[in-house]
């Protein structure tokens, strides 16, 4: 079970807001591989037409494999129109002191649409690295038709990334449809990530600037067989705050002393919420040295030496770019891993709470310093974060 929202960027995009605003899924994979996916979502557009519609999809599927080559049909339904999906939006909005979405139906009428469609799938294997290229097609009558092929390189078991071309069309819909369908469409670069219990998936439309992504849990994995032994790769993910109580996700991948991490938040501006049309968007990418303390098994200090890249973004009213910046950085990162909790084991997964601190440096800031009095806050040079993150650390072997 699982959710998704433009809440996840990963730096990149413009975090518009006025797309796919939120959506869910529930997917249940049997022993035989067949599979039941459904999944929902609410798109809004408050700068155009300032009308909403909500989407639900129910799919089976189920592979036929043979050797190198996979095909597997899809078979199902998609539901459009007034699903109520707004109450629950704006309860949410309400709740964490978001300005309400009262935005009018693009259709009151609830419409049914039977959908086909398949994935065929060439892959080769060497070692734990798997390469692929995947062709997808789906057709909904009177809904919409999307085609798409992508370039797949998967690591192990637990990361996989695409890079690929999607071509989305709609000739029987509304206007409101039709202009979401432009928007998500285009070469994409998009990942997901298994970690027995915890999954997370993005993916970014690099053309449109639009994205989202999400977390997502699995909860069957709490009743299969404990085989962690020893830590391969990490996996880790978490939230950091600023001075100003911003949100920054984190999501890295580690291998032993080496790291790759990338640091973003989004959305209004905390220390400016009055107008909450204003839209950042920060995010870092980084490499990172570090070294442990070794006081307990539960109890490990650490540092750790990141340097890369910082990109800041400023939009005036969702579209408008008034900031698009990318800067070197600089940033030194202690913390304590453990906490003093045991590990906890799900399958081949070890999962551990690490508490910590990052003082980063961004270079040359100066330039972007006095466009917005709020947003200067935010560009440091100086920034510093703190909060609490996951590592999973993964057994391969």
């Amino acid at each position: 079970m699982g959710k998704n929202n433009d809440w996840y960027t990963m730096g990149l995009g413009y975090n518009y807001d006025d797309g796919l605003s939120y959506g869910s899924s529930v997917e249940a994979v049997f022993s035989s591989s067949f599979t039941l996916s459904l999944t929902s979502g609410g798109y809004t557009d408050r700068i155009n037409t300032e009308q909403r519609y909500d989407v639900v999809s129910l799919v089976a599927s189920y592979p036929l494999q043979h050797q190198w080559f996979t095909f597997t049909p899809r078979v199902g339904f998609v539901a459009s129109g007034d699903l109520a999906f707004d109450e629950a939006q704006n309860f949410l909005h309400s709740f964490i002191g978001r300005d309400l979405l009262n935005l009018t139906y693009a259709t009151e009428e609830l419409s049914l649409h039977p959908s086909i469609g398949g994935r065929a799938l060439i892959g080769y294997k060497e070692g734990m690295t798997k390469l692929s290229l995947e062709f997808d097609l789906d057709y909904s009558h009177n809904w919409e038709q999307t085609y798409s092929g992508n370039l797949r390189i998967q690591f192990g078991s637990f990361l996989s990334v695409r890079m690929g071309y999607l071509q989305r069309s709609t000739s029987h819909s509304f206007a409101l449809h039709e202009e979401m369908v432009e928007r998500y469409q285009g070469p994409f670069l998009s990942y997901q990530y298994d970690g027995g219990l915890l999954h997370t998936q993005f993916i970014s439309y690099l053309e449109t600037g639009r994205s989202f992504g999400g977390f997502s849990f699995d909860v069957v994995s709490l009743w299969k067989k404990k085989q962690f032994r020893s830590a391969d790769f990490v996996f880790s993910t978490g939230f950091l705050y600023d001075l100003i109580g911003q949100q920054n996700r984190l999501f890295s991948f580690s291998y032993k002393t080496l790291s790759f991490e990338i640091r973003h938040k989004n959305g209004p501006m905390f220390n400016d919420m009055e107008d909450q049309e204003d839209r950042l968007n920060v995010g870092s990418w980084m490499i990172g040295y570090s070294w442990n303390i070794p006081i307990t098994p539960r109890l490990v200090p650490y540092g750790k030496l990141l340097a890369g890249i910082q990109r800041f973004n400023l939009q005036y009213d969702f579209t408008n770019t008034v900031v698009e910046s990318l800067h070197p950085t600089i940033a030194v990162e202690i913390g304590l891993k453990g906490l003093g909790i045991p590990g906890w084991v799900i399958e081949k997964q070890n999962y551990r709470l690490r508490f910590t601190s990052t003082l980063q440096y961004v270079f040359g800031t100066d330039e972007i310093a006095d466009i917005d009095s709020s947003f200067s806050e935010h560009i440091g040079p100086w920034i510093l974060m703190t909060g609490i993150v996951i590592d999973v650390e993964h057994d391969q072997g």
